[in-house]
């Protein structure tokens, strides 16, 4: 699948391009693709070239795209649900102490992602302090594109590399306010080999909100109804889609890995009992923790019910084989406008969803059971 234009495509619509540009143009393209060749010689001027792209939207294509197994998590929520947050400090945290953790290292794919990431994510949140800016609903958003490689250590000793491409695309949450927006604008969730909801708990009828988050969102921002969707409706608009693309009817299941994650769980913290989960981060390691995320799970699930929100969960086990409700706070704590506090970005649980679909794209041994 091409991470720019989310269309799936075969050898033969790949084709080498010459580094010299300008010089060669018109006469850039070298055909097809070889599936086993990693260059090709440029007829005109004669220079060797890596480089390749699609042959349908003709962007350039990663080095080491073709060879790495793609896997592709779509991300969705609703506007202020935090989906630009979320990107901002997970890249971040695998760049510095989760891949550490996982002896996992995460390599930019190409300039592209080095310099969205850069400047449009890491320089707000983590340089100037500040909230990263809201993604615009006529911003047609450049996917991060990364390679996660990680050794793991196999029987007698031996060493295994396993290598995973991990595509992000933030998109704008006005694009998720009705069905036909979906459907026309949001071709990549189609495509995805699993699904990231992210769910704004102002969005949920029980929570007890802060008098001063009640009224702004992260930024300081407004909400209004034509910005945004309740985050229930998101969700029961993508799962109503990923049953009609994958043609799922009846009493059948999508069989994609569906995250559900509530944001913001810093504001929810009061109401949380002194010996909830919630309250503890994960253990450091770099196996997948069946115990804790079992754990984790039925908490959400409680706090569901007595928010009076069953719907959410009832909605997921009529429609997914394989689903988690998870519970996270990527920032620590609310910002004050468009500022963070004095103590920054102090993220909790963010790589739980993460860590779930790592273990089932089979990147991660099993730890407790």
């Amino acid at each position: 699948m091409c991470p720019h234009c989310f269309r799936r495509i075969g050898h033969s619509e790949v084709s080498f391009v010459c580094v010299t540009g300008r010089a060669c143009e018109g006469d850039s393209a070298l055909g097809a693709a070889d599936p086993r060749a990693r260059s090709a010689t440029c007829g005109t001027c004669g220079r060797v070239t890596t480089r390749r792209v699609c042959g349908r939207c003709h962007d350039r294509l990663p080095e080491g795209y073709l060879e790495a197994p793609g896997k592709m998590v779509a991300l969705a929520g609703p506007a202020h649900s935090g989906k630009s947050t979320y990107i901002a400090v997970i890249v971040h945290e695998l760049l510095q102490r989760l891949g550490g953790e996982l002896e996992a290292a995460l390599v930019p794919c190409d300039d592209e992602t080095v310099t969205e990431y850069r400047e449009r994510y890491e320089r707000s949140l983590y340089d100037d302090n500040a909230v990263v800016p809201k993604t615009v609903d006529t911003r047609d958003s450049r996917p991060l594109v990364y390679q996660l490689s990680r050794s793991r250590r196999g029987a007698f000793g031996t060493s295994r590399d396993t290598v995973l491409t991990l595509v992000f695309l933030d998109t704008a949450g006005e694009r998720f306010t009705s069905q036909e927006r979906i459907e026309t604008e949001l071709r990549y969730l189609a495509e995805a080999d699993a699904v990231l909801v992210l769910v704004d708990p102002h969005d949920l009828a029980g929570t007890q909100k802060p008098a001063a988050a009640a009224t702004a969102e992260a930024g300081g921002r407004l909400r209004t109804a034509e910005a945004t969707a309740p985050s229930t409706d998101v969700l029961n608009r993508v799962l109503q889609h990923l049953k009609g693309v994958h043609g799922i009817q009846g009493n059948k299941k999508l069989k994609l890995p569906v995250a559900v994650a509530v944001t913001k769980l810093d504001l929810l913290w009061p109401q949380l009992g002194a010996n909830s989960p919630l309250h503890r981060s994960r253990a450091p390691g770099a196996v997948y923790d069946a115990e804790d995320r079992a754990t984790v799970h039925t908490e959400v699930q409680a706090l569901l019910s007595g928010w009076q929100e069953q719907q959410v969960e009832l909605r997921l086990r009529q429609s997914c084989s394989d689903y988690q409700l998870f519970a996270m706070s990527m920032l620590g704590a609310a910002p004050r406008g468009d500022n963070l506090g004095l103590g920054g970005v102090r993220p909790h649980r963010v790589e739980d969803p993460l860590m779930w679909l790592l273990h089932r794209f089979g990147m991660l041994d099993r730890g407790k059971v």
